[in-house]
């Protein structure tokens, strides 16, 4: 019978020994000794070797149930060829360091764990910096054990979402699940960086409601979304534009909703449809960001989410704010809050593939579709709404001017102009 089978004082909140404390656990007969450590190690080899260009299977192991499935398969088998017979504790022991090292992010649990960390990066295997909250980034203790643990660990979570790492592709950016969080993963791999450069940005386990805004600012954007006005969310990256979006979006008023997301990382209501872009497969070209907006802006939904607009899509963009009988808008874009930067910056993205498009159209068509702004910036540290502002056409010089209408300060706000769209506002939103 193996020994160790009692626990160490040291024993981890989890409850389960760290392979590496157990003593050597010996084979029947004359068979060799291993640690759990070692033993580890074997499962993970053997994984490796069944899995091994086979990404097919990678993407099947989708659920948690299925990974410990078949890692079971797995110990059952280096078990048996090396006679090794282990009690229920250490087979729990193993099974369970074993499906961390394969099937998390390792090093990295700790961190996506903690609610105040809102990004990890990672620069090469012995290069880790986390942010709290909005501060700085900073380095911590911890480390891959080297880049080929890095890079199966990639390939593993990747395929999780329905990615192939490969070097023909090395930019990767989508959205998943990490310990329970919506996360943006953005990622350089090899032979583009030296080294693979990992982003990940860290959204609230539980999803934000407009409750959570100021009372006064949830009622201006709940009669903005109400009455059918197109609404831009801007701001600066990490000042919750995500966040607020996906707040406002189990708001909307109608189940006809679509959303197109760089990286499903919105927490959504189950009844809007979403559309992301896909990778090539060998039997598939995929679909990039433009396409997939103009797919959902061919489906006329009642409503339209973007997360987030870019120069990327030039095109797609000025055909959205084009349409005769468009869908009602709400979009994310990352840029500066000011008015006269923000209109230059929207000018800039549909200019980008549309060179010759006059300006006069351009402030034309933002009035019309995006009609009302809410700008997000940070104070104290700490993500906040601005303002909420509303664009107001000069008809006669095509001018674009952006008006505000609520503005506040350390969440107390106060409606400084009536907008000039129908809104039914509160009697007593305070002036």
């Amino acid at each position: 019978m193996p020994s160790g089978s009692q626990p160490p004082d040291d024993q981890p909140p989890n409850g389960h020994r760290p392979p590496g404390l157990s003593p050597l656990v010996p084979g029947r007969g004359s068979r060799p000794s291993y640690s759990l450590a070692a033993l580890r190690e074997r499962l993970e080899q053997q994984f490796h070797a069944e899995t091994a260009d086979r990404a097919d299977i990678l993407i099947e192991l989708d659920t948690e149930e299925k990974r410990r499935a078949m890692l079971r398969e797995v110990m059952d088998y280096i078990l048996g060829i090396e006679a090794i017979t282990l009690s229920p504790q250490d087979r729990r022991a193993l099974l369970d360091s074993t499906y961390r090292s394969l099937f998390t992010f390792g090093p990295l649990d700790d961190y996506l764990a903690d609610e105040t960390i809102t990004e990890i990066s990672v620069n090469g295997p012995h290069s880790i910096h986390v942010r709290r909250g909005l501060g700085k980034l900073e380095p911590v203790p911890a480390a891959f054990d080297d880049r080929q643990q890095l890079a199966a660990l990639l390939t593993r979570v990747l395929a999780g979402a329905g990615i192939v790492l490969d070097e023909r592709a090395p930019f990767v950016e989508t959205g998943l699940m990490l310990a329970g969080r919506p996360a943006r993963l953005a990622l350089i791999a090899p032979p583009a960086s030296p080294d693979y450069s990992l982003e990940i940005r860290l959204h609230p386990r539980q999803p934000l409601t407009l409750d959570a805004l100021p009372p006064q600012a949830a009622a201006v954007l709940r009669a903005i979304v109400t009455a059918g006005h197109g609404l831009l969310i801007v701001g600066d990256a990490g000042t919750g534009k995500t966040t607020l979006a996906a707040a406002l979006a189990a708001a909307l008023p109608t189940a006809s909703i679509v959303a197109v997301e760089r990286t499903a990382e919105m927490h959504l209501p189950p009844h809007i449809t979403r559309r992301a872009p896909t990778a090539p497969t060998p039997g598939d070209p995929g679909q990039d960001f433009a396409g997939a907006l103009k797919a959902a802006l061919d489906s006329r939904p009642g409503w339209l989410i973007v997360d987030e607009i870019r120069g990327d899509e030039s095109a797609a963009v000025w055909d959205a704010l084009t349409r005769e009988a468009p869908s009602a808008y709400l979009w994310v874009f990352r840029g500066d809050i000011q008015p006269d930067r923000l209109r230059s910056a929207l000018s800039m993205v549909i200019r980008r593939q549309q060179p010759a498009v006059e300006q006069a159209a351009i402030h034309r068509a933002l009035a019309r579709h995006l009609p009302f702004v809410a700008a997000l910036t940070v104070s104290a540290e700490t993500p906040r709404l601005h303002a909420i502002s509303e664009w107001v056409l000069d008809d006669s010089t095509g001018d674009l001017a952006l008006r505000p209408i609520l503005t506040g300060h350390d969440d107390r706000f106060a409606l400084v102009n009536r907008p000039t769209r129908p809104l039914d506002l509160p009697g007593d939103l305070p002036d």
